[in-house]
């Protein structure tokens, strides 16, 4: 039943939730199928705590002194331009009046629904539960005290609550994603009075068909909580936070605009110069930007090569000392796991470089299943980087490296590219490599942590004179889009083999005996169902990534978009795509359908991967 509960005096020590993550002013447990009504100060911050997982929580906020400015989700929505705020730029949510109520702090669950209305009597009516006890009923029933009048629906925010809008418009629901002690952590914005509920539901999979409590507790407004989302890697692995890597600090004196991205906090452009400035600032010049959201992984052992010549497209083999080589981690049916860089460190140990924090556990499986001896452990937050790229990112590094003896690299002149040496920058200790995902010649630095903040500021105040541009990832996208390098869940997944993908040179199909997914990738190698394309489109319209490319004045789909962008350098729009191989031929004209693929066509020709530099001069400059 609904009930109203007073906070409890003494927090009391609960043996099914986390620990409590500051000092506590107020603790409630709502009960399985109830709702209480609370009151918080301006500043401080409210936990609602899924205590066994799968349970929804509707949560409502008052303010005014007659609590007659409520929370809306309409509002909300419009003002972020997102469907659901997140810990980071767009997380406040706001009143009718546009004024911000609560901002959202950290959530380790990440799906939660703001369209619907919190369950009312008139939903269980018409599934033929008259009487059933519902979300809406029950906050009638706290909030009455309050002189707050009853609705037969109310606009809540849906925590843990499972939607998505389907093809069509429908909204479908599901079971919560959830976990036992995941949560929402909110800042109030002015006082406020809230309501929270434990879902009722018990007729469909929104509650895991179990009702189960749900748990708050408001901390002091004088605690401060780092702003974070939660993730996991893997299905049984525990939530991780947003991280901040050790250029962080710095970057954030010269921008709020971050994104969480891969698990860190990454900028997306930098106040009072912006994405384009930067992009022109990579082109001319030079720029800064952190890639410490690259996971690292450290192979040794006495059978680490025969591993990666297992687990890696390349030939690991012919790797000399102080050379790196990119290619992919295949599964066996030839799909791309990741994709990433080796680098031979010594006659016997690797370090991996790619993007996904369970590359780990594959390299561990496969050395396994075959019965290597090999070590394979993580080094990501052991070790950060920065790239320095841009026609003058060699002359700014020149003066600041030195090298260590041992890799034969005495100036940074002498080093190649996909190469790469350890020495220092600027007195501190680093491991300078030669490699770089913008399509101009860069550098790419890797330090312990604790140097980052003093590398930042050395590589910034020798770039100065040269016009040096810190970097966030909107301009990074579009150089990489303009260069025809990938991304992970655009231009490949583990479904798309490197044939598919447009990187096929990187398999050494002839001069490695075997190799995970080898089998499948010599079919797939004759007789690929799509191939990676540049298209120029003739509109300055930029094409989204999952848009339709069709024939010239036909109807069905020859290819999909992956990634599109406009070209500053090439001032046109571009995209890449996967095609049929029959339309794939350079020059072939085709037809990239916008908006709902029918209304507007752009006509689009055929081209090279790399709209920017094909033949990659610049990078190897």
């Amino acid at each position: 039943m609904a009930i109203e509960l007073e906070p409890i005096a003494q927090p009391i020590a609960y043996s099914d939730i986390p620990e409590p993550l500051g000092q506590i002013v107020a603790e409630y447990r709502v009960e399985p199928a109830g709702a209480i009504a609370y009151s918080v100060k301006a500043g401080q911050y409210i936990q609602i705590i899924d205590v066994a997982g799968s349970q929804c929580s509707d949560f409502l906020a008052f303010a005014g002194i007659d609590h007659c400015e409520e929370l809306d989700g309409t509002v909300t929505r419009t003002l972020n331009g997102v469907a659901m705020p997140q810990a980071g730029l767009h997380g406040k949510y706001f009143s009718q009046t546009m004024q911000p109520m609560v901002e959202v702090v950290q959530d380790t669950c990440g799906r939660h629904d703001s369209f619907l209305l919190a369950c009312t009597d008139r939903y269980y009516e018409d599934a033929g539960y008259p009487g059933h006890i519902s979300c809406s009923q029950n906050f009638n029933l706290v909030l009455h005290p309050y002189g707050i009048a009853p609705r037969s629906g109310w606009p809540a925010v849906n925590f843990f609550f499972n939607t998505q809008v389907a093809d069509g418009g429908a909204i479908a629901a599901d079971e919560s994603w959830s976990r036992p002690g995941d949560y929402v952590l909110l800042r109030a914005c002015q006082d406020l009075l809230c309501a929270s509920s434990a879902c009722p539901d018990d007729i469909d999979p929104a509650n895991g068909w179990q009702l189960t409590p749900i748990h708050i507790r408001v901390y002091a407004a004088t605690e401060s909580f780092p702003k974070a989302m939660g993730r996991r890697v893997a299905a049984d692995a525990p939530v991780q936070l947003t991280k901040e890597s050790g250029f962080t600090p710095s970057i954030r004196k010269l921008t709020g605009n971050l994104t969480e991205y891969n698990g860190f906090w990454v900028p997306n452009n930098f106040a009072n110069q912006g994405d384009h400035a930067e992009y022109w600032a990579l082109r001319e010049r030079a720029v800064v930007m952190d890639l410490s959201a690259l996971r690292k992984f450290e192979i040794c052992g006495s059978e680490a090569l025969e591993l990666l010549q297992l687990a890696f497209s390349r030939n690991v083999e012919k790797l000399t000392v102080g050379q790196s080589a990119y290619g992919c981690l295949l599964n066996p049916h030839g799909g791309m796991i990741d994709d990433g860089i080796v680098f031979r460190l010594t006659e016997s140990t690797y370090r991996y470089v790619g993007n996904c924090d369970t590359n780990g556990d594959w390299l561990h499986k496969v050395a396994a299943q075959h019965g290597l001896k090999a070590i394979v452990h993580s080094s990501s937050d052991r070790l950060h980087n920065l790239a320095l790229q841009g026609p003058l990112s060699r002359q700014i590094l020149q003066p600041l490296a030195q090298f260590d003896r041992g890799y034969g690299i005495q100036t940074i002149a002498e080093l190649d590219y996909f190469r790469f040496a350890p020495g220092s920058v600027a007195g501190i200790p680093t491991l300078i490599s030669r490699t770089g995902y913008t399509g101009e010649l860069g550098y790419e630095l890797f330090v312990q942590p604790d140097h980052a903040a003093v590398l930042w500021d050395a590589l910034m105040s020798a770039g100065k004179p040269f016009g040096l541009l810190p970097m966030g990832m909107l301009a990074l996208d579009r150089a990489r889009i303009e260069a025809g390098l990938l991304s992970r869940g655009h231009e490949f997944d583990d479904l798309i083999s490197p044939y598919q993908a447009g990187i096929g040179w990187t398999v050494a199909m002839k001069t490695k005996a075997n190799f995970v997914g080898k089998a499948a990738l010599e079919k797939i190698k004759e007789h690929p169902p799509r191939v990676a394309v540049g298209l120029m489109l003739e509109s300055n319209d930029v094409a989204g990534c999952g848009q339709c490319v069709f024939p010239t004045g036909d109807r069905w789909r020859v290819g999909t978009v992956t990634s599109g962008t406009f070209s500053p350098i090439l001032n046109r729009s571009i995209a890449l795509a996967q095609i049929v191989p029959e339309y794939a031929a350079i020059g072939t004209e085709l037809e990239v359908g916008l908006m709902d693929g029918m209304k507007r066509r752009v006509k689009a020709i055929v081209g090279s991967l790399s709209a920017y530099d094909p033949t990659k001069s610049r990078v190897r400059s």
